[in-house]
């Protein structure tokens, strides 16, 4: 399966599992976003581990899963790559404490242009 495409992001908190946005994944770069934020940022693949590094942006009031309002930070994630699914951690650089379970599901590849 080719790791490019559209996919949707969920990140696990409170109220369980809840969408983070839409997701395109080319040639090592990762660029989406949903009604609140957008991300920019950049991913490997070794064999099944995916990593990948991510500024998020609010563009609307901020509601960080993190319990803070800071309009710009940077995750990194690490994960599993399995049949159409990631299934990984979220964690920010800049506080260790915080860690957060999160999964991302491919939804089609990219079409051809």
């Amino acid at each position: 399966m080719s790791i490019e495409g559209i996919w949707t992001g969920e990140m696990y908190g409170p109220y369980g599992w809840e969408n983070s946005g839409v997701y395109v994944l080319e040639s090592g770069r990762i660029i989406g976003g949903n009604n609140r934020h957008y991300s920019t940022g950049s991913y490997t693949i070794a064999g099944d581990s995916y990593k990948a590094q991510v500024t998020v942006r609010y563009y609307g009031p901020p509601r960080s899963i993190f319990g803070e309002n800071q309009e710009e930070f940077t995750i990194e994630v690490t994960g599993t790559v399995g049949d159409g699914v990631i299934e990984a951690r979220i964690d920010r650089p800049d506080r260790a404490e915080f860690s957060v379970e999160y999964r991302m599901t491919k939804r089609m590849d990219l079409p051809q242009g």
